[in-house]
């Protein structure tokens, strides 16, 4: 009986020490270079960072909730009159999404109320709905294509949406997977910027690496789910060179990682 209370012990500490390796916030630091054709360091180039993102994650079924329903609604035989739904954010589709997506919400009842995306630490990306009166019983809809208040495309990742209603506050996630390629360097907001001598950190714990989503598609079905996995590109903007970057580099927990990218 012992030998098997302590090799339920053993089994323990493994998973666990497992799904702290495979969570999100991979614990190292990304140290980085940038250069000119002749090897000087470039100040206030712009860092970003892009994720590789697989949908096939094997973890099994269909979870959360399918948006198709709330889209397009299958009407009742009999109709037993409109129910009071609760006050909830459904969703948005598509996640992860290029260009634009829509998110889907719905009011119990009538009440001042702003919606906002956020960063992971909270801070506000762009306010969408700034304290207005909505339809209440009813269900909402905005769309957002990946900009901040001032108009310029953001960081991809992961981002809360964030819907206060009267004194009450509902949130969801969806995550922002742009195609770098169609930036340039005034139209953007970095992660990061590089300093007077070339030098640029990415503290990995901010990422959203490993990080598990539910998939919806453009038309809003659920068929499975998406991961974020620890593999990145990290990619320098300048506004007298033509962007760099550094693909599908792979960050593991504890191991710091040294990097330079050269402007042609």
């Amino acid at each position: 009986m012992k030998k098997i209370i302590i090799l339920c012990m053993i089994l323990f500490v493994f998973i666990v020490g497992c799904e702290k390796a495979t969570s999100p916030g991979v614990n190292s630091k990304i140290q980085g270079t940038v250069l000119d054709h002749d090897g000087n360091p470039v100040a206030d180039a712009k860092i970003l960072v892009n994720f590789n993102i697989d949908c096939d994650y094997p973890i099994g079924g269909k979870s959360g909730m399918d948006l198709y329903q709330y889209i397009n609604p299958v009407p009742d035989s009999v109709d037993p009159g409109p129910p009071i739904p609760p006050t909830e954010i459904l969703g948005s589709y598509p996640n992860p999404f290029i260009n634009i997506t829509t998110i889907l919400f719905q009011l119990g009842s009538s009440c001042m109320l702003s919606l906002c995306i956020e960063s992971l630490s909270s801070e506000e990306i762009v306010r969408i709905i700034d304290n207005d009166s909505l339809a209440a019983h009813a269900m909402h809809s905005v769309s957002w294509d990946g900009k901040n208040n001032d108009d310029k495309n953001i960081q991809n990742g992961l981002y809360k949406v964030i819907l206060y209603v009267g004194d009450e506050m509902y949130s969801d996630t969806l995550f922002i997977f742009k195609e770098y390629n169609d930036f340039n360097y005034d139209t953007l907001t970095p992660l990061c910027k590089t300093n007077q001598i070339g030098n640029f950190t990415i503290y990995t714990k901010d990422l959203p690496l490993n990080y598990v989503g539910d998939y919806f598609d453009t038309d809003g079905c659920n068929p499975g789910n998406f991961s974020v996995t620890p593999y990145i590109d990290i990619w320098a903007f300048h506004q007298d060179y033509s962007p760099v970057y550094i693909d599908s580099l792979l960050v593991e927990s504890g191991k710091n990682i040294n990097v330079s990218l050269t402007f042609e």
